[in-house]
């Protein structure tokens, strides 16, 4: 799925969204305005903080011929290393760089076939990706780092610790899809009906050319607008005709759920058919990885729940994250009462961990 947010969270976000609507239709069209423009410039004013805490953004070129993008802020400490998850880029780390740069020298990285790095299909797996991090680490860092994933990055990262350990001081996995993403569960979690599925029909398909219009009509947790589905779905439309190198960016709806598709416009739509396929994942051992992690690490565990059509709404089921936690060596699990997002929506707890990780390295 878009990673910072699952269909439990959206549907509540939604519905108070409505509500919020209704009452400032009530109110009048200034309350609106200040509304829509708090929505449509939320991005742009975090950008504008990351930029002010004295991040850069860079490109460098690996041995694997994989150009990747990434934003490094000033050398205030011990690197970090963040890794985002699907469908989004570094910036989605915005609520919480200006924050962290205070404490230590951050590297935001995109991701292959995300924001500004090279799309490469054909080398969309946790082995050749995860391979392109060490090196990465290796290469611009340069020295032991704190390395941090989120979703399909915790998996990212998890890889690396247990691959080159030597590169890696300590390990925050931020909700990651540990054993859930198996090929025998895959189909029961939301990132399969949410991205995956609909990356694969698109690509299957050649009417629609723009994924990101695709995503908006198909997703999951567009049922969950009823009778706004159709505006909604033409709304989009026709922005990115108009807007095509844009984020989409909906006045209407909350910077929360606009975060979930501002960076579809730069996805490569094959990246999400890999975990469709189980091509991602394939031959990734995923309690061998996590025995062999030696680094202290932090689990971070959020909201879950299962439906009534048994679809996974989360990364991990309690009995999954208890796996994972047994399986590491040294190992803090810190279970968080928020969606899958947990560092857009609880910035300064996940600040916090991350200076605790810190802490117990040293």
């Amino acid at each position: 799925m878009p990673e910072s947010t699952t269909r439990g969270a959206l549907r509540r976000t939604i519905t108070a969204t409505a509500a919020t609507l209704g009452a400032l239709v009530a109110a009048g069209a200034g309350a609106l305005g200040v509304y829509a423009w708090r929505n449509v410039t939320a991005a742009r004013r975090g950008r504008r903080a990351v930029v002010r805490a004295r991040f850069v953004e860079r490109r460098h070129t690996l041995p694997s011929g994989t150009t990747l993008n990434y934003a490094e802020g000033p050398a205030n400490g011990p690197a970090v290393v963040l890794v985002h998850g699907q469908a989004v880029a570094w910036e989605s780390y915005a609520p919480v760089l200006p924050d962290l740069a205070r404490d230590f020298h951050v590297f935001a990285v995109d991701v292959p076939g995300h924001g500004s790095s090279d799309r490469t299909p054909g080398r969309y797996d946790v082995h050749s990706i995860g391979a392109d991090l060490a090196a990465f680490l290796e290469e611009v860092v340069g020295a032991p780092a704190i390395l941090s994933g989120h979703s399909s990055g915790g998996l990212l990262a998890a890889w690396v610790a247990a691959s080159a350990p030597q590169a890696v001081t300590a390990v925050l996995l931020e909700d990651p899809p540990f054993f859930s993403t198996d090929p025998d569960r895959m189909p029961q979690q939301f990132n399969y009906i949410d991205l995956a599925r609909p990356a694969h029909e698109f690509l299957a398909q050649s009417t629609e050319t723009d994924f990101t219009t695709w995503y908006i009509e198909h997703n999951a947790w567009i049922q969950y607008v009823g009778k706004g589905r159709g505006p909604i779905v033409e709304h989009a439309r026709s922005y990115r005709q108009t807007h095509p190198d844009a984020p989409l960016n909906l006045w209407f709806l909350p910077p929360s759920v606009n975060r979930t598709y501002e960076h579809m416009h730069e996805f490569d739509p094959r990246f999400a058919e890999t975990f469709y396929s189980c091509r991602w994942q394939a031959g990734f051992d995923q309690q061998a990885t996590l025995e062999a992690i030696t680094a202290p690490t932090t689990l971070v565990h959020a909201r879950w729940r299962v439906t009534e059509d048994g679809i996974l709404e989360g990364a991990m089921t309690d009995a999954d994250a208890a796996r994972a936690q047994a399986a590491l060596a040294d190992c803090h699990l810190e279970r968080v009462d928020t969606g899958h997002g947990f560092h857009a929506e609880a910035p300064a707890q996940f600040v916090g961990l991350l200076r605790a990780l810190r802490d117990r390295a040293r």
